[in-house]
């Protein structure tokens, strides 16, 4: 195993955090993909202001004093070693345990999913001011795009955690993984983001049934591409410029002034990244 300087405090870090992450975004979703619930993927991604207010104090309740421990003051070198050394752990513990009635690697399958989640999403419900999101773009995402990296690559401590088959066949679990990839400036990690879900989606299309993962699938599919046509055309998100105190070309102004997307992200005003 490898190791690093930075440890996860193992008090906050373990399968009780873990699994609070995956019930609190996964409630009532199965793993089969047959079917959509509406009301979780409105909550995701469409919830009304009230909503998403009482989603995000949920996430802060639960999961604040985790997003701190491994906050810049205390984890500045921001690189995904000490969660693929978690992961690692995890599969490690599960081998020696032989648990039955499960699929090998499970567990650390879904460890590998819940610390995705908290570190990619679960900043986007906690910090939405200014402050907050510079914090999501500088620190965070520089997290979840290193773990997003090394656990879709041969590198990966357990294989590619997105295609155990606990949840292979089911894409609102599997597009969290690709998400990292998504929020990533770097035109690089949207070509492998695209490959991967080109590959998700051949694997799937001629398969009966499965409509939840087909909604799911092509609706990430859409959102890859217009993250993805704004990078090549800008070579940056315009709508980050105010949080990371960068100065627009007059291009990008436009850009926003006409409408341009801004994923969610408020400018000048609470909002979720």
């Amino acid at each position: 195993m490898s190791s690093s300087a930075f440890k996860l405090d193992p008090s906050i870090f373990n399968r009780t955090l873990y699994q609070r992450v995956t019930e609190l975004w996964f409630p009532g979703v199965d793993t089969s993909g047959q079917k959509l619930d509406m009301s979780v993927a409105k909550r995701w991604f469409m919830g009304t202001p009230e909503e998403k207010l009482a989603f995000d104090s949920q996430c802060r309740a639960a999961f604040a004093h985790a997003l701190e421990s491994i906050g810049p003051d205390q984890f500045p070198e921001a690189n995904a070693q000490p969660f693929l050394d978690e992961i690692q752990r995890v599969a490690d513990e599960e081998v020696e345990r032989e648990s039955e009635g499960k699929e090998r690697g499970e567990e650390a399958a879904w460890t590998a999913l819940s610390l995705t989640l908290l570190i990619d999403q679960i900043p986007r419900n906690i910090y939405r001011t200014g402050d907050g999101l510079r914090l999501v773009y500088t620190h965070y995402d520089r997290i979840g795009y290193s773990l997003a990296r090394s656990i879709l690559s041969p590198s990966s401590p357990i294989p590619r955690p997105d295609t155990h088959p606990v949840f292979r066949f089911s894409a609102a679990h599997r597009i969290w993984f690709y998400l990292p990839l998504m929020h990533s400036e770097d035109l690089a990690a949207h070509n492998l983001a695209s490959e991967i879900v080109d590959g998700y989606t051949k694997e799937i299309e001629n398969l009966e049934g499965y409509n939840g993962t087909k909604i799911i699938l092509g609706k990430h599919r859409d959102a890859l591409s217009e993250h993805t046509d704004i990078l090549e055309r800008f070579g940056r998100y315009p709508h980050r410029n105010d949080a990371l105190g960068r100065e627009s070309t007059n291009d990008e102004r436009r850009f926003m002034e006409e409408g341009g997307a801004t994923f969610g992200v408020g400018q000048k005003e609470d909002s979720k990244a």
